[in-house]
C-alpha cells in the first residue's frame, strides 16, 4: 500500500463524522500552508499551529487527519482534539491580536473571536508528546502506547478498502480515499443521517448533485456510508417536493435546486446489493421531486426545462444548473435548457426502473412515458443537425448557438440516434474546439466567449464522466479510454507537482489549476480568504478519479 505522502498548501486537516462526532456550526478544520508543517484553522480569523523543524521532511503518509514521518506523529483524537509527538516543540500563531496565557506546561490562547485553544506539551528525550485542542481545557497527551494504538487505527482504515488497480495512481488513488473520508460529517439537526460536504473549506454544506456523487464512489468500498449520503439529501426533502441546492443543520440554505442525478444515482448504488429497503425509501421522495421540478422550471409548457438564472448576478447566473458562471447564461432571458432537460429525460428512465423493481407498474409506466416525451421533445425542438450538436433554445423558439461541453450530455442519457451521435463525436473531436489536452473543455477553444475561469472554459471531471458514459453506449469505446487517459493524466500531472486533486482543470494542461481564475484573476501567492482559486481536496474531483483509477463503468 503506497499512501499519499506529499505535503502540500491547501490540504485540509479534520476529524471525519466516520470515526465519530463531527460539527460543521462549530467545526475544527485546518489547511497546511506552504511550510512544513504548518496547518491553519479557520475561524472568523485563524489560528495556526506550527511545528518549526529546520531541516527537509519525509513523509511516510499524509492523510486527511493524520500525518506520519521519522521525526512526527500528528492525529486528529476527536473533533476537538489533536494528538501526537514531534522532534521539535509545537507552537501556536494567531492572525490577530491574542492572549495568551502560560500555565505550566500548557498555553491558553484566546483568540480575538471568542474562542480559546490549549496547547500542552511534555518533553520526553529527543520528543515532544503535545496535545491542541479547540475549546476542550481537558486535553490529555497521549503517551507512546495510545498514539501507537491510534496510528494503527488510523492505518488500518486504508489497509481495508480496496487495493488500487493501477500501480502508476496507487497513491493518487490513497489521496482521494483520504479526501472522501475528510469530508463526512456526522448527523447534526435537521440532517438526520452522515452526510458529505464537496469541501470542508471553504463549502462546508450539504449539496444536492455533489452528495449523489459522493455516493455512488462510496458504494465501490462502504455501502452504508454511500445510502447514508444519498438520503441525508433526500430526508431534507421540503413538503411540495423541492429540494434545495445547499443545506445546512438548520434546514435549507437556498431557494433554488440542482439537477437532477438522484435517481441514476440510487438505481447504481443498488447494483451493489439489491437493497429494496433503499429503493423504498428513495422512490416516493425522488417522484415528488421530479414532479416538482416539471411543475416549477417549465414556463413555457413545452417539456423542456428553464433554470432559474439571476442575469444581474455576473460571477453567478446560474447557481442552479452548478455552471454558475457558463456563458450559456449570458443571455438574460429564459431558455429551454438541454442539460436541465437531459438530467430529467435521464432521471425519469432510473425512477421508472426503480419503480419496475418495487413491482410499482403504474408509476413506472409513467415515467418511463416522461423519459420518452422528453426525449422527443428534445431531439425535435434542441437538435441543429447543421451543427452536429444539441443547444439551448431561447423561448421564442430560436437556438442559441453556444455550443459547451453539455452539448454532448444527451449521449449519456440514450438520447439521441447513433448517426446523431455520429456527427457529436466528430465535433468532440475537433483539437481546435473540444479535443484539448485536458478535453473536455467547458466551453469550445474557439469561442469568443473562451476562458480559463471555471465554466467557462477548463475542464470538470463529472462532465467529463458522463460523456465518457455516453461514448460507451454508442459504442465509442476507444474514444472514452482515450478520454479517461486524458482526464487522469491531468488530474495526475498536478497531483505530482501539488498533491492536491482540484476543482477544475486547465484545458490545454499549462496552467496549474491554483494560477486559474475562478470567477476573476487569482492573487500571486494563493489564498482562499483572498479569493477562492481552483478549490484544493475538492471531493467530487477525487470521486471521479477513483472511479476512473479502478475503471468503474457505471450504468
Amino acid at each position: 500500500m503506497k499512501m499519499h505522502n506529499v505535503y502540500s498548501y491547501g490540504q485540509l486537516f479534520c476529524f471525519s463524522g466516520l470515526d465519530g462526532q463531527t460539527s460543521r456550526k462549530d467545526d475544527f478544520v485546518g489547511m497546511f500552508m506552504p511550510e512544513p508543517i504548518t496547518i491553519r484553522f479557520h475561524f472568523d480569523s485563524t489560528v495556526t499551529l506550527k511545528f518549526p523543524f529546520e531541516k527537509s521532511l519525509e513523509f511516510k503518509a499524509v492523510t486527511g487527519d493524520f500525518l506520519d514521518g521519522d521525526d512526527f506523529f500528528i492525529a486528529f483524537k476527536d473533533r476537538k482534539n489533536i494528538v501526537g509527538k514531534s522532534r521539535v516543540k509545537p507552537v501556536v500563531l494567531t492572525e490577530k491580536q491574542a492572549k495568551i496565557e502560560v500555565l505550566g506546561n500548557k498555553e491558553r490562547v484566546s483568540a480575538d473571536f471568542g474562542k480559546d485553544f490549549f496547547l500542552v506539551t511534555e518533553q520526553k528525550d529527543e520528543w515532544y508528546y503535545f496535545a491542541f485542542s479547540y475549546a476542550d481545557e481537558n486535553l490529555q497527551i497521549a503517551g507512546d502506547s495510545d498514539l501507537d494504538q491510534l496510528k494503527k487505527s488510523r492505518y488500518s482504515y486504508f489497509e481495508k478498502l480496496p487495493p488500487c488497480k493501477d500501480e502508476k495512481y496507487e497513491r493518487l488513488y490513497y489521496k482521494c480515499l483520504s479526501v472522501h473520508k475528510e469530508n463526512v460529517h456526522s448527523p447534526e439537526g435537521a440532517i438526520s443521517y452522515r452526510w458529505t460536504t464537496p469541501d470542508r473549506v471553504p463549502h462546508r454544506f450539504l449539496w444536492l448533485w455533489d452528495s449523489v456523487f459522493h455516493g455512488m464512489t462510496f458504494a465501490e468500498y462502504n455501502l452504508e456510508m454511500a445510502k447514508d449520503a444519498i438520503k441525508a439529501v433526500l430526508a431534507m426533502q421540503d413538503k411540495d417536493g423541492f429540494i434545495a441546492h445547499m443545506m445546512s443543520e438548520e434546514g435549507f440554505i437556498s431557494e433554488i435546486t440542482q439537477p437532477q442525478v438522484i435517481a441514476w444515482g440510487v438505481w447504481n448504488v443498488y447494483q451493489k446489493d439489491k437493497d429494496k429497503q433503499f429503493l423504498s425509501y428513495c422512490a416516493p421522495i425522488i417522484d415528488k421531486f421530479l414532479v416538482w421540478t416539471m411543475k416549477n422550471r417549465d414556463k413555457n409548457g413545452n417539456g423542456l426545462l428553464e433554470w432559474f438564472t439571476e442575469p444581474d448576478y455576473t460571477n453567478c447566473r446560474c447557481g442552479e444548473s452548478g455552471l454558475d458562471n457558463c456563458p450559456r447564461f449570458d443571455f438574460d432571458v429564459d431558455m429551454d435548457a438541454i442539460d436541465f432537460s437531459t438530467y430529467l429525460c435521464n432521471d425519469a428512465k432510473y425512477l421508472s426502473f426503480i419503480y419496475d423493481e418495487l413491482g410499482e407498474k403504474e408509476r413506472s409506466s409513467f415515467y418511463m412515458g416522461v423519459h420518452e416525451s422528453v426525449k422527443d421533445k428534445i431531439n425535435d425542438l434542441l437538435w441543429c443537425e447543421e451543427d452536429g450538436l444539441y443547444y439551448d433554445r431561447l423561448l421564442g423558439g430560436e437556438l442559441t448557438k453556444v455550443a459547451s461541453f453539455t452539448s454532448f450530455l444527451p449521449m449519456f442519457a440514450g438520447i439521441c440516434s447513433q448517426s446523431q451521435a455520429d456527427k457529436m463525436v466528430k465535433v468532440l473531436l475537433d483539437e481546435n474546439r473540444f479535443w484539448t489536452q485536458t478535453a473536455i473543455p467547458s466551453m469550445p477553444k474557439d469561442s469568443e466567449f473562451y476562458d480559463i475561469d471555471m465554466w467557462r472554459g477548463c475542464t470538470w471531471l463529472n462532465l467529463n464522466y458522463f460523456i465518457m458514459l455516453g461514448l460507451l453506449k454508442y459504442g465509442y469505446t476507444d474514444i472514452a479510454n482515450e478520454l479517461k487517459e486524458k482526464t487522469l493524466g491531468a488530474v495526475y500531472k498536478w497531483y505530482e507537482k501539488t498533491g492536491n486533486v482540484f476543482e477544475f482543470y486547465d484545458a490545454d494542461n499549462k496552467i496549474c489549476p491554483l494560477n486559474l481564475k475562478r470567477k476573476g484573476e487569482q492573487p500571486q501567492i494563493p489564498d482562499y480568504r483572498v479569493h477562492i482559486h481552483s478549490i484544493t481536496d475538492y471531493n467530487w474531483s477525487t470521486c471521479f478519479t477513483m472511479l476512473l483509477i479502478q475503471g468503474v463503468n457505471l450504468i
